[in-house]
Parts: structure tokens; C-alpha cells; sequence
């Protein structure tokens, strides 16, 4: 896992780099505990950034989950992000409360954003103009740029899996001639 760690920050770190160098301090102070959630309206997918003052890393990767969609990055990355975010009007556009479950018709996109009690949202669909679109692009591919680099681990059960890391056993069948 330490190997894994030390990629996850080899890979994280000129993005960061570049996050706190261009990032503008937000409007209202934040809290560790955050918790970034995209979600794509026309597919159904979901992806869930969280900072580990929210999900504690070991905890969660260690207990078994019904989907994988959630990862975990450090506070620091968490908050230069949503700097960030920030600096791309993510504030200007967002709203509070959070995003639907579920869409109607015309919404496509959301970035949700949990930070302590308080949460925002910014949903997108076909009736915005071209300009929130392209806004919102960059956001949305700035989150995604970081969940894509970022490291997770998911624990399943499977009995099956064990014949990898096991000796064959000797058989005691007789061997044909």
C-alpha cells in the first residue's frame, strides 16, 4: 500500500502545484471535511471525491462496498481543489442545497459540494447558455482530472480469488497411464 502512496503523490503533485499556484482564497472559509460528488445524468454515473477529515481512508477501503465510486485524497489536495473550483466561478454558478437524485429531461450534469454542514450545487442542462457550459466543462474536467489520478482500493469477497495465492495442492487421485 506504501508503494501505491507514494505514486499517488508522484501523480498528484504537479497538479496540486499547479491548483495552490493559481488558486484565489474561497468566499467563505472551509472545513476539512469535504466532500465533491459529479454526477452525470444521462449515464447514471457518479464520482465522489472526499477529503480524509470526511472518509477515513483505511475505514472505507477496508470494508466491502456495493460500488467503487467514492476516493479519498488528503485535505490539502481536497481544499486546493476546490480553490480551484473556486477560481473557475464554480461560487458564482453554484447554488445552496444539493443536487437532485434524479433529473428530468433537460438537466445533464451536477458538481455537488459538501463542506461541513453546508452544501452547493451547480446543475447544468440543455436550457443554460453556452457560456455556463463552458464554465462548467472546466470544472467538471478539473475534478475529473484529479479523481482520475487518484488511488482507491475496494475490498470484495470471493472464495474463488484464493487459488491465486495458494500452493496447488498434491492430488491424491491416481495418475492415468
Amino acid at each position: 500500500m506504501r508503494a501505491f502512496q507514494r505514486l499517488q503523490s508522484f501523480l498528484v503533485a504537479p497538479l496540486l502545484l499547479a491548483l495552490t499556484g493559481c488558486a484565489s482564497a474561497p468566499a467563505a472559509p472551509l472545513e476539512a471535511k469535504l466532500l465533491l460528488a459529479l454526477k452525470n445524468y444521462e449515464t447514471g454515473q457518479r464520482f465522489e471525491l472526499a477529503s480524509e477529515s470526511h472518509t477515513d481512508r483505511v475505514t472505507y477501503y477496508s470494508s466491502e462496498r456495493a460500488d467503487a465510486a467514492r476516493k479519498i485524497q488528503t485535505d490539502e489536495v481536497m481544499l486546493a481543489l476546490v480553490e480551484e473550483l473556486e477560481r473557475l466561478d464554480y461560487g458564482a454558478h453554484a447554488r445552496e442545497g444539493r443536487a437532485p437524485d434524479s433529473a428530468h429531461e433537460t438537466m445533464r450534469w451536477a458538481l455537488e459540494l459538501s463542506s461541513g454542514p453546508r452544501t452547493l450545487n451547480w446543475s447544468i442542462g440543455t436550457g443554460n447558455a453556452r457560456e455556463d457550459w463552458l464554465a462548467f466543462q472546466k470544472c467538471r474536467d478539473t475534478f475529473l482530472e484529479l479523481y482520475n489520478v487518484t488511488v482507491s482500493f475496494q475490498t470484495v469477497q470471493n472464495q474463488q480469488g484464493r487459488g491465486y495465492f495458494q500452493e496447488p495442492q498434491p492430488s491424491s487421485a491416481p495418475k492415468p497411464r
